[in-house]
């Protein structure tokens, strides 16, 4: 199980990191400059708290990093996708499930 949630967690957070990319990346090319800035806060804001809070997803999996203050990012950056993204990937996960 822990293995499942570890993949999810990636796969979450590989989707995040290239969908920030892309966004920002076509808002700077576009000179959308609020755009990105709204993109580059909400990755800010969520770093901060999950600092504050020392949030860790993998350490709450039981995951430990080679890197200390990693997990902490990686979960930041996590956190910045929203809780309305998470709602999403809930939900897609429980349909899938309910499919096999």
């Amino acid at each position: 199980m822990k293995l499942i949630a570890m993949v999810i967690l990636a796969a979450v957070l590989v989707e995040a990191l290239v969908e920030y990319g892309k966004q920002i990346g076509k808002a700077i090319i576009g000179k959308e400059w609020k755009t990105a800035a709204t993109q580059l806060c909400a990755i800010a804001v969520a770093l901060f708290i999950c600092f504050v809070l020392n949030a860790d997803l993998f350490v709450a999996l039981g995951i430990k990093l080679a890197v200390p203050y990693v997990g902490i990012v990686l979960t930041g950056i996590f956190c910045s996708r929203g809780a309305n993204y998470i709602s999403d990937l809930i939900g897609k996960l429980h349909t899938t499930v309910k499919k096999e």
